[in-house]
């Protein structure tokens, strides 16, 4: 079951990263068809942020009292609207209008994810878990690509966006008929305990999280990176081809290319991470140190784009940039999960008990229930 879950989680987040990515792979068409300045374009690019990481939070809040299960489905039924919606969009305002509808009704999708994927993984697979749904991420912004541009150079942009809120539909279904909202209840055919609750965090003691080093250093780390997320992918396609010099199918490989690698990348260091953890127990050095001296590598391949503006140099910078600075997404989580223990996943031990009692569960599920508090939905750093 926790392989269904993750495999659907990863291919969520390939039409969440899609639907962010779509608008750039459009962006010669619709400035065409608006009449739009690169300024006038900036604005459509930045409006799916505005409200992206404020519905985030809530949204992660609110799968914590509703569950996970059900405010995904949710949401990603709101996609399938406002994907079918672009078919009456006409002037700029409208199409401004639906960036922003999207981006808040898409920001709470990767918290939710992360914390739903660690509620089937155990410490020493949580990087790796939530490498593959950061994966579907850069799959759907990326190896989709040349799918897209097909698309919209036959049908049009429009087309393009209503197929993604078909794809949209699609996922609703199998997501609420073939998951479970948690571990427990693969095992159990009817749960009739409440879970038992966590305490409300206070505003003061998560400031007092923020503030720690590690804390810190992860929320600026993940600040920086989503700078990227939003140039590569509103700006990216149109850097390859007005820079770059690149046509539209050119440009439709290169993306292609270029995700292809950094998700081997960012998922080959995400494992180097669960290997150092297994290994030294440290998440010090198995996470931070590793995820910050990746994330200096990357930096340093992005800025050589400045000086070394060769079209083959720039595609491999742009692979490792992209690879090494998003190794912050998957293992990010698992840093500020650490820093609150008491309110993350199962560990080792007891995700093995679990797993393993498909005979004699029922002592030990209300054991665990009665000893442990089962975690909730991170909030979306």
């Amino acid at each position: 079951m926790r392989w269904v879950v993750l495999i659907l989680l990863f291919f969520g987040a390939v039409i969440n990263f899609a639907d962010k990515s779509i608008v750039g792979l459009a962006a010669v068409p619709i400035m065409k068809e608006f009449n739009l300045t690169y300024a006038e374009w900036g604005l459509v690019g930045s409006s799916y942020y505005w409200l992206y990481p404020v519905t985030g939070i809530f949204g992660a809040a609110w799968a914590d009292r509703l569950g996970a299960k059900k405010v995904l489905g949710f949401i990603m039924l709101t996609w399938t609207v406002l994907q079918f919606g672009v078919l009456a969009i006409t002037a700029l305002p409208l199409l401004i209008l639906y960036r922003i509808l999207l981006g808040a009704f898409e920001g709470p999708y990767s918290p939710i994810a992360y914390s739903h994927a660690d509620k089937w993984f155990p410490p020493k697979l949580k990087g790796f878990a939530n490498s593959v749904v950061v994966g579907g991420g850069t799959v759907g912004a990326m190896i989709v690509a040349p799918i897209l541009v097909s698309l919209i150079t036959i049908f049009g942009w429009k087309v393009a966006f209503a197929a993604l809120g078909a794809a949209s539909l699609v996922w609703f279904f199998l997501f609420q008929f073939l998951t479970k909202e948690n571990p427990v209840e693969v095992y159990e055919n009817v749960q009739k305990k409440k879970k038992q609750k966590l305490e409300k965090i206070k505003v003061k003691d998560f400031l007092l999280l923020l503030a720690s080093p590690t804390a810190l250093f992860t929320t600026l780390a993940y600040f920086s990176t989503y700078i990227l997320v939003v140039w590569f992918s509103v700006w990216l396609p149109i850097y390859l081809v007005e820079a770059v010099k690149m046509t539209p199918g050119q440009m439709g490989t290169s993306v292609a290319i270029i995700g292809v690698v950094s998700v081997c990348i960012y998922m080959g260091v995400s494992m180097a991470s669960d290997h150092l953890f297994k290994k030294n127990q440290n998440w010090r050095s198995s996470r931070v140190f590793v995820v910050a001296g990746a994330m200096i590598l990357g930096a340093l391949f992005f800025s050589s784009i400045m000086i070394f503006q060769n079209p083959i140099w720039v595609i491999v910078a742009m692979c490792l940039a992209k690879g090494l600075t998003y190794a912050i997404l998957p293992i990010g989580p698992t840093i500020m999960i650490n820093e609150m223990q008491e309110r993350g996943g199962i560990d080792d031990k007891h995700f093995n008990i679990i797993r393993k009692s498909s005979g004699h569960y029922c002592t030990s599920i209300n054991w665990l229930y009665h000893k442990f508090s089962w975690r909730k939905s991170t909030i979306g750093l």
